[in-house]
């Protein structure tokens, strides 16, 4: 029932160094953030599915990267022709493991700024195109990506890491350094989840308590479990957790809650919520405390990654190729009208 689950996170070392290690593919990827970053405009950021998670990291990166911050929004494929004032965006970043599906094709033809495609294989368009195949990756074969989420947001943490006001290429020393930094951060979440002492076998929903900082890895564990149909997760914003949010949670519902650093406000939560409820388990990067935030976010998005799996795994259900009525989901995924 786990083999391709137990298999692609086998695989999922090598295939993160395998995409990490690609010279051209990583300096597309600079040159596209140097692009977005030095045009200081507002930009479109359109995914769906599991490439929603580098939506989300990419977004981190351009408003904290800068000292100004660059405004993005981020977009599902059906809402870009809905929005009005589209063309107040001077750039459109579609992020699509499969290239142009349904939506995002429409949309780059459509959008009249600077226009890119990240996508696992080269495509040939009116845009831009960074990816991150190549000739020595082992391709993941599974419904839900691991890799084909990690290996993108790897490529930005590269950039994040060595950026600066001027054009710098990233060489084969600093990549270097990076997938050394890959592999310890894989193997100290995986450590980490593994000394988790709940099992997740009965529970049917799990919170999530969040916050701006952390919603990058927020959005990869509820993305996990809606798309594998492991659980029902529901992610509570932390400042808004006073506005009737506490009245759905059970004593014995497992809440997950991530930080980085624990301000006032975590402590305050902690505190509080540690008397109210049974099960709460606190995720962090704090053993990376005063390091890159890019570097912390990306440790707590593994960290997700390996929850992931390990709620998987307690209830013996497969998480990257898990059971779908193969009816709608296969015509739905195959579907190119309007949206």
């Amino acid at each position: 029932m786990l083999q391709t689950t137990k298999e692609n996170f086998y695989r999922l070392e090598n295939r993160l160094l395998s995409i990490n290690s690609n010279l051209d593919n990583i300096n597309a990827m600079r040159e596209m953030i140097y692009g977005l970053v030095v045009s200081d405009k507002p930009t479109l950021i359109m995914a769906t599915g599991g490439s929603k998670v580098v939506a989300y990291y990419l977004q981190l990166l351009l408003e904290r990267l800068w000292p100004t911050g660059i405004i993005c929004e981020v977009i599902e494929p059906r809402d870009y022709f809905y929005k009005h004032d589209r063309e107040e965006f001077s750039n459109l970043v579609a992020i699509s493991a499969s290239g142009n599906t349904n939506g995002v094709k429409d949309a780059l033809d459509d959008f009249r700024g600077q226009k890119y495609l990240v996508c696992e294989k080269k495509q040939v368009g009116n845009y831009e195109v960074v990816s991150w195949g190549n000739e020595t990756y082992d391709t993941e074969h599974s419904f839900i990506s691991i890799a084909s989420s990690l290996g993108p947001i790897s490529m930005l943490l590269d950039t994040a890491t060595v950026f600066g006001g001027y054009r710098m290429e990233i060489g084969y020393n600093e990549i270097k350094k990076a997938n050394e930094r890959i592999v310890e951060l894989l193997r100290r979440s995986q450590e980490k989840i593994l000394n988790l002492p709940h099992s997740f076998k009965e529970d049917s929903i799990i919170h999530i308590m969040s916050g701006y900082d952390t919603k990058c890895s927020s959005s990869a564990l509820e993305s996990n479990l809606v798309e594998s149909g492991l659980c029902a997760p529901i992610i509570h914003d932390k400042g808004s957790f006073c506005h009737g949010r506490s009245n759905l949670i059970s004593g014995s519902t497992p809440i997950i809650y991530l930080s980085h650093d624990q301000d006032d406000l975590d402590t305050f939560l902690l505190d509080t919520i540690s008397q109210e409820y049974e099960t709460v388990y606190q995720l962090n990067s704090s053993d990376l405390y005063g390091e890159n935030y890019f570097w912390r976010e990306y440790y707590l998005l593994l960290q997700m990654y390996y929850l992931s799996k390990k709620i998987a795994e307690d209830k013996d259900k497969d998480l990257t190729k898990p059971d779908y009525n193969p009816r709608l989901i296969k015509s739905l995924y195959n579907y190119r009208g309007n949206l």
